[in-house]
């Protein structure tokens, strides 16, 4: 083989590795990201579902996370190999950034999470449209909501919420955060407090933007209300 023809086969077999790179980095559409996304991270301290909100708005993308943590706006940007989500949570009092790379492709997004930039990584997926379509008759239950009733003021709910599935968190007044679970048949709610060393029920009827029901949790029974926070 003379070098000429070794050179020539080189630079073809050069050329396909970097326009096949080209092709499995291409960068999505805006339409692509538009929509609601039901969303799961991954982390050291577990899993955490929420939903993922994007719009656009005159030709930029804006963001919303709704999970454990609240309705806490995020910055979405494309970039060469998929999408970036940014965002920062409030963690035992201080600030944590957190930052979603992924792929996207059709309905589907997924990628690495970092936390507190490199303190912690996860992994996180996303399918569009599944939290939307899943939602109950009286409309989605994801978000916070502020708690009053025979336990004193303070408290609040912090919902996640996937088709009839429910998660999140119950906080306290002295800001802990114990963990729930459940569901959403309809209007009616049925919770359980999956705490260690703590066990009780929730449950409670859905009326537009108030919840009233009862609880027992840790031999403790009483009534309550909630409304969506703001």
């Amino acid at each position: 083989m003379t070098f000429r023809l070794f050179a020539f086969r080189a630079l073809v077999a050069s050329s396909v590795v970097v326009f096949a790179g080209a092709a499995t980095a291409q960068v999505p559409s805006t339409q692509d990201l538009v929509g609601t996304w039901s969303l799961t991270m991954t982390s050291p301290q577990g899993t955490h579902p929420g939903t993922l909100v994007i719009k656009d708005e005159a030709g930029k993308l804006a963001g919303a996370m709704t999970g454990e943590m609240g309705s806490i706006p995020v910055d979405v940007k494309t970039t060469e190999t998929g999408v970036s989500i940014a965002f920062t949570v409030d963690y035992q009092g201080q600030p944590l950034p957190i930052v979603l790379a992924g792929k996207v492709a059709g309905a589907t997004m997924k990628g690495a999470v970092d936390y507190g930039n490199g303190a912690a990584a996860g992994d996180f997926t996303a399918s569009k449209g599944g939290a939307a379509a899943g939602a109950g008759a009286a409309g989605p239950l994801a978000g916070a909501w502020d708690i009053t009733g025979d336990g004193g003021g303070g408290y609040s709910f912090n919902f996640t919420q996937d088709g009839t599935t429910v998660g999140g968190t119950l906080k306290t007044p002295d800001g802990l955060d114990i963990p729930i679970k459940g569901t959403l048949e309809g209007s009616a709610l049925t919770l359980t407090v999956v705490a260690d060393g703590l066990s009780g029920t929730i449950k409670g009827t859905i009326d537009g933007g108030v919840i009233k029901g009862t609880y027992d949790i840790g031999g403790n029974a009483g009534a309550y209300s909630a409304a969506r926070k703001p």
